[in-house]
């Protein structure tokens, strides 16, 4: 104490003065740091309000396993202009172009910008490519099923993801079509929006513990949730620049204790997948030769 009193003092003010300073450090820190030493592979991207503000965060997942958060961006919600803005300003400081993975909760907003930078539904043009999360798709489908269809489609929906191949999850897909057929074709049609997102996981080629980890967006969730523990405590927020820094400093705090994902050893092989998918041919050649 009185090493902090001799330093800038302890009243209410001098500790709240020395507190704005040094966030204001972290927001420069997490909005300007260079991505491109991070050799990102994945990329989560997701909304999330603190009372009446909102943000858009992005979580990336490096060649080494490792989770970053790579920025934010402050928007009322998660519409497609903040994702795409949110998208140039990471690609401006380091984010790959091209052959990047984005695994998404289906929200139309992001989605349209993902098509709108990256050509993601476009077979010969994308540059890259996107998965679909599970747990929020059968949420939605369950949210129509009565309590019978969810028990009898419960099994051949995660058995999908769970498959060995894709010739296996088209096999359950098209099993999990005729019941909830049989049950509700209002459930079908949820399912049917999200078919080839679904089964895109399978085009990976991934074992089973990446493909459980990118089948998710449980990851940035679980973020966003230490987020909120970490503000819990602010009653109301006075501007967005009190906002942005308290937010920096929470993102920077929880990155140091995130975890390396599980079977992150075989992500360069999921890199060289994605640039065959992505037809970045030339990069593969690299890669190959590299080898």
């Amino acid at each position: 104490l009185p090493k902090s009193a001799a330093s800038f003092g302890t009243s209410k003010s001098s500790v709240s003065r020395s507190w704005v300073k040094s966030t204001k450090k972290q927001v420069e820190k997490l909005q300007n740091r260079n991505l491109a030493a991070l050799d990102i592979v994945a990329v989560f991207i997701d909304g999330k309000r603190f009372s009446k503000l909102g943000v858009v965060i992005a979580l990336g997942v490096g060649s080494d396993g490792t989770k970053h958060v790579l920025g934010i961006y402050q928007s009322s919600t998660e519409h497609s202009t903040a994702c795409l803005k949110l998208l140039e300003d990471l690609e401006r400081r380091g984010l790959p172009e091209s052959d990047l993975l984005f695994v998404v909760d289906g929200g139309s907003g992001l989605n349209k910008a993902l098509n709108e930078k990256y050509q993601i539904e476009d077979t010969v043009n994308r540059r890259a490519f996107r998965v679909r999360c599970f747990i929020h798709k059968w949420r939605n489908i369950t949210d129509v099923l009565d309590e019978k269809g969810a028990k009898e489609a419960g099994p051949l929906f995660w058995a999908i993801r769970d498959a060995r191949d894709m010739t296996i999850a088209k096999t359950c897909s098209d099993a999990l079509e005729a019941c909830l057929k049989r049950h509700n074709p209002s459930a079908l049609n949820s399912y049917l929006e999200a078919k080839d997102d679904l089964l895109a996981i399978h085009r990976l080629q991934i074992g089973a513990q990446l493909k459980k980890f990118f089948s998710t967006t449980n990851p940035i969730e679980s973020l966003n949730s230490l987020l909120e523990e970490d503000t819990r405590r602010v009653k109301s927020w006075k501007k967005g620049e009190h906002f942005q820094r308290w937010l920096a400093t929470a993102c920077l705090h929880n990155e140091k204790r995130m975890r390396r994902i599980r079977g992150f050893r075989t992500l360069p092989a999921l890199k060289v997948r994605l640039q065959e998918i992505c037809k970045s041919q030339e990069a593969v050649d690299k890669i190959g030769t590299a080898a």
